[in-house]
């Protein structure tokens, strides 16, 4: 029997996270989940997240997928769980990306994956940003292959199953002080932003009746066997 992917995601996400609440006195909105790869998954919109004069709404379930993939991985995990002031993934002077910078330094960090949801609607199932090659050039070739070797491909007719390759809004932050541009230019180490449909992202179950389309736990799957690979490739 495999291993419950959904199940281990959903039930983190549950328990542990906090889409809208501000963090414990004394605590971080973030954690850190300590690993023995050279490998760094970040989730920096796993809660909601202040950007300009707004609240905006996390990217659900990515932290929880942080967590899981580092459990099983070996990696290392940095992942939002309370709501976080400013955005970790559009501010420099953040907390967020000081402790990301140290433990990249600490751990020897070779590749950062840093998670992000996408709407239900959007025409990819699994969108790569890396900055048009830039942010990742030891690693795009793989993890463009690790995709594709789980059926994700740019050529695909049914965009659940589309890879979508630096797509202008996705591109990883070529106009904008990400997490993958900040590790790529001020950290010098590789990185790749992976954006997730909602539709491989969203547990079934879990927060039904906000739902306007219907999760896909077969392709959940796939992009989480992808993203095991690439972390164990490292």
């Amino acid at each position: 029997m495999g291993i419950d992917w959904t199940g281990q995601i959903g039930q983190f996400e549950a328990t542990q996270v906090r889409y809208g609440d501000d963090p414990l006195p004394g605590q971080a909105a973030f954690r850190y989940q300590p690993g023995g790869r050279p490998v760094l998954i970040s989730a920096p919109h796993g809660a909601c997240h202040w950007r300009g004069n707004d609240w905006k709404f996390q990217d659900g379930f990515t932290a929880a997928l942080a967590h899981v993939l580092a459990s099983h991985t070996g990696a290392h995990a940095l992942y939002t769980v309370r709501r976080i002031r400013p955005d970790p993934n559009y501010d420099d002077d953040c907390d967020y990306k000081r402790v990301l910078a140290r433990l990249l330094q600490d751990h020897s960090i070779r590749l950062v994956l840093d998670l992000h949801g996408a709407r239900y609607d959007r025409s990819f199932g699994v969108a790569l940003g890396t900055i048009d090659g830039r942010s990742c050039p030891a690693y795009e070739a793989g993890l463009i292959q690790a995709f594709m070797d789980q059926g994700f491909d740019p050529d695909q007719a049914y965009f659940l199953d589309r890879l979508a390759l630096n797509l202008p809004q996705y591109r990883g932050g070529a106009l904008q002080r990400t997490v993958t541009r900040f590790v790529w230019e001020q950290c010098r180490v590789n990185a790749a932003q992976i954006e997730l449909n909602a539709h491989l992202r969203i547990i079934p179950g879990h927060n039904a009746n906000l739902l306007t389309f219907t999760p896909d736990p077969q392709r959940q799957r796939r992009a989480i066997e992808a993203l095991i690979n690439i972390v164990k490739a490292i």
